[in-house]
């Protein structure tokens, strides 16, 4: 009897753990069933919530490079260096650079014109406005009464027809500066005012240079040429037109050929060397400014620009780019008016600005467009400077002094 209930007790203990081990292995089934299928809704919720943050990211990435590209397309190129101090920090950081001096110029433009007319008077028949002929005709009126006896009458006739040529030339003159000072409204100057502009134009000498030259005349401002080599009598006139009237000559590379400049130091410093003797040669001016042919962040270059910056730094030769451009070398085909307006909002937006043009034989709406941009500019009061190794350079890519002093 007591073996029977025994047998019976460990029956039922044995039925009790068969059943907790069938509970148990149901447990662990259902786990290993539920866990893979938990884990993959939560993998599945990390990825969804790590798309959603690399779309924002990529939003973000195109509304940045949309307002990076509507800056550059502003500026037209890049803006190689943000400037942003104000006016008053500019003013306490002296780099050297003189204003133009208005009343030397007016001098020197006097005294230019007035030998080109004693030059040309004995051959010439005719001025733009008529004053030579005017002159000749007096000139013979007096001839004929000297002959009769009256000569002091004739020269005093010649003096009196001169001085009225003269006068009527001054009053054109100052009735057109007059215009020029009604169009520029108090809006306008307000953007330029003592504001730093220094005109570059790269790319020459040209068929259009001298034109170029006769507008800055014009309005008494000085520019930077950023030369290429050129050998022709015409070019070497025009170098030495450039220094003469006192406007900054600086390298721009002798070929204008990327594959050759840019393919290594050796031939960097080659054509380096012979624009620069070019220059000295026809000017007797050793220039020490440089601007790379693209700029400094070119992405032509087959060798690290680093190489050339610290060759110009061991040559004691500054380099600058710039941080305003009118576009005319954007391959958009822009008007007169466009250019002047794309530099002049460029200019409005930097407290000193460095302007990049172009002077080729292709550029024709460029010298066009510099009547409208240099009239703004100098009645609206900003100060129109010319560079030389003194001015900070603006520049795309810049070495620090660690940098430019390893090998």
């Amino acid at each position: 009897m007591g073996n029977i209930q025994s047998e019976s007790e460990s029956v039922l203990r044995r039925k009790k753990r068969v059943k907790h081990l069938k509970t148990a292995i149901i447990i662990i089934v259902i786990l290993c069933l539920v866990l893979p299928s938990l884990l993959c809704a939560v993998l599945f919720v990390k990825i969804y919530s790590l798309e959603r943050k690399i779309d924002n990211l990529t939003e973000r990435q195109v509304e940045t490079e949309g307002k990076v590209s509507k800056t550059f397309e502003k500026n037209l190129y890049y803006e190689a260096e943000d400037y942003s101090s104000s006016l008053e920090e500019s003013e306490k950081n002296s780099y050297n650079e003189e204003e133009i001096s208005t009343p030397n110029s007016v001098d020197a433009n006097l005294n230019s014109e007035s030998s080109k007319t004693a030059k040309d008077s004995p051959s010439s028949s005719k001025n733009a406005d008529g004053t030579l002929a005017a002159d000749k005709k007096t000139i013979i009126s007096s001839n004929k009464k000297t002959s009769s006896g009256k000569s002091s009458a004739g020269k005093t006739n010649a003096i009196e027809a001169n001085d009225k040529s003269q006068t009527k030339s001054k009053d054109k003159q100052s009735s057109s500066n007059t215009e020029i000072k009604k169009n520029v409204g108090t809006k306008e100057k307000e953007k330029y005012e003592g504001k730093e502009v220094y005109l570059t134009f790269d790319d020459g000498p040209s068929s259009y240079t001298d034109d170029i030259l006769d507008v800055l005349n014009k309005y008494q401002v000085k520019a930077t040429f950023f030369v290429i080599g050129k050998t022709d009598e015409q070019s070497r006139r025009l170098y030495k037109r450039i220094v003469d009237e006192e406007h900054s000559i600086g390298m721009h590379s002798y070929s204008h050929d990327y594959s050759q400049i840019y393919k290594s130091l050796k031939d960097f410093e080659n054509d380096y060397k012979r624009i620069k003797k070019l220059i000295y040669d026809t000017t007797g001016l050793m220039t020490d400014i440089y601007r790379f042919p693209g700029g400094s962040g070119n992405q032509v270059s087959g060798t690290d620009m680093s190489v050339f910056i610290r060759y110009l730094n061991k040559e004691n030769v500054v380099y600058y780019d710039w941080n305003v451009a009118s576009g005319d070398a954007t391959g958009i085909t822009y008007s007169p008016e466009q250019l002047c307006d794309n530099a002049l909002e460029g200019i409005a937006d930097h407290t000193r600005s460095i302007v990049l043009m172009h002077d080729t034989d292709a550029k024709l709406n460029t010298v066009k467009s510099l009547d409208s941009l240099l009239s703004t500019l100098t009645q609206s009061g900003a100060k129109l400077l010319t560079l030389n190794d003194t001015v900070r350079p603006i520049q795309q890519i810049k070495l620090s002094s660690s940098e430019l002093n390893n090998n």
